[in-house]
């Protein structure tokens, strides 16, 4: 699911570009998913390019369901299952252009898009993976230390960039770990033991 939800947002963006007046892309692709250094610390990234780079990964312990429980439709069997886990992927658009302000120029309209469309739904993303739900994106700033030790961590040089937090990638196998008839009766027991 997380390369689906990466993949959708960097269509998104890719289509929305497209579209820009200001922009002349002709067919170009402009948006490339993938790392944003090769392992010798040159950027990966081709020029006159926009990156996507998946930064970071953390659970959504706000909602999480603490239990999984089904029951068959006809009520005769209850399934227990590890419950879903929701994601939030932190995702890094860089521009790495010859041209300083035309990098400023991708990544201005990388910012309108998300403006624009900040909620992904099948009902307004049809191309969108059927598995996914829903995507919120919201920008994600950081302060100068924290932006010195993510482009560290990356083992790059900076290049302008924006950091998105992308919301409840759910990650759900279904998978069942015990299968039982349900509890349909309790009796009540008074008295000692012994």
């Amino acid at each position: 699911m997380i390369d689906k939800a990466i993949a959708t947002l960097a269509k998104g963006i890719q289509e929305y570009l497209g579209r820009l007046p200001d922009l002349t892309l002709n067919g170009t692709e402009i948006v490339r998913v993938g790392n944003l250094v090769k392992a010798d610390g040159s950027v990966e990234i081709p020029s006159d390019s926009l990156g996507l780079c998946l930064v970071n990964i953390e659970e959504e312990r706000v909602a999480k369901v603490q239990y999984g429980i089904q029951t068959s439709r006809d009520g005769t069997r209850v399934t227990h299952v590890n419950p879903e886990i929701k994601l939030n992927l932190f995702v890094l658009v860089a521009a790495h252009f010859a041209t300083y302000s035309t990098g400023l120029k991708y990544l201005s309209g990388t910012v309108r898009f998300f403006q624009s469309k900040s909620c992904f739904t099948p009902r307004n993303t049809p191309e969108m993976d059927p598995g996914l739900e829903k995507l919120l994106v919201e920008l994600y700033s950081l302060n100068f230390e924290q932006q010195n030790h993510l482009w560290g961590s990356l083992g790059a040089k900076y290049l302008p960039s924006v950091l998105y937090k992308v919301r409840l990638v759910i990650i759900d196998e279904q998978a069942a770990r015990d299968e039982q008839p349900p509890i349909t009766t309790m009796r009540k027991r008074i008295g000692h033991a012994g």
